[in-house]
């Protein structure tokens, strides 16, 4: 037990330099294991072989010993570690098929957004009220919101035509929401290929191109 100790010691120190060369990181856990006994070593070991116990380093902040990009690679190469993996992904017709690219695969820290629908909810009185600059609901007329983070995940799944409805038909396409709006109440349903000849552009757009010009700011925008 005590050459596999020092073998597994050494290797974690060979790995903690060649990450960060020069660091202090190798004497924090040489002075942790220390007091480690062989049974407490063998625990931390396990720990780490089923994921429950990480390896973690220290980088202050604008001291000499950096991360580096460069070096992470050429460090996962000589430890056999592939950063860029195919993805099992589901195609359109819902079977699955394995990406013929590969894609950078790796842990990071993430934080559960508090956006809940039963905390967004907004039920509309009406369909009459619109704001002159955006083009979209407000006051009784306006319901919920399409955050950027929820815009990020519908255009990720591939959901373009909901995007479109979101952004251009309720988001400020007055011309072509009337346009919606009637279709819908002559036959139940709307396509957006039908409605296409009715767009009169967004609202938003065109008031920020507007401003922009009061402001001796040439710009290009136009509601489109």
């Amino acid at each position: 037990m005590a050459g596999n100790r020092k073998a597994a010691v050494s290797t974690l120190l060979e790995g903690l330099e060649d990450l960060l060369p020069g660091s202090e990181n190798g004497d924090l856990y040489q002075a942790r294991i220390k007091d480690m006994t062989d049974a407490q070593f063998d625990d931390w070991v396990k720990g780490l072989e089923n994921k429950t116990n990480r390896i973690s380093v220290v980088v202050p902040n604008f001291g000499k010993v950096k991360i580096d990009v460069p070096r992470n690679f050429r460090v996962a190469a000589k430890w056999g570690h592939q950063f860029f993996q195919k993805l099992w992904m589901m195609g359109p017709n819902g079977s699955y098929y394995l990406t013929p690219k590969t894609y950078l695969v790796y842990d990071l820290p993430i934080r559960r957004q508090a956006q809940h629908l039963i905390k967004k909810i907004s039920i509309p009185e009406d369909n009459k009220s619109v704001d002159d600059l955006t083009g979209q609901p407000t006051g009784k007329s306006k319901g919920s919101k399409l955050s950027h983070p929820e815009l990020q995940v519908m255009t990720a799944l591939g959901l373009d035509h909901c995007t479109i409805e979101m952004l251009k038909w309720r988001g400020g396409d007055l011309k072509g929401f009337y346009a919606m709006n009637a279709m819908i109440s002559k036959t139940g349903t709307v396509s957006q290929a039908e409605i296409e000849p009715y767009a009169g552009g967004v609202e938003s757009t065109r008031t920020l191109g507007i401003i922009l010009t009061s402001m001796h700011l040439g710009n290009t925008l136009e509601a489109k």
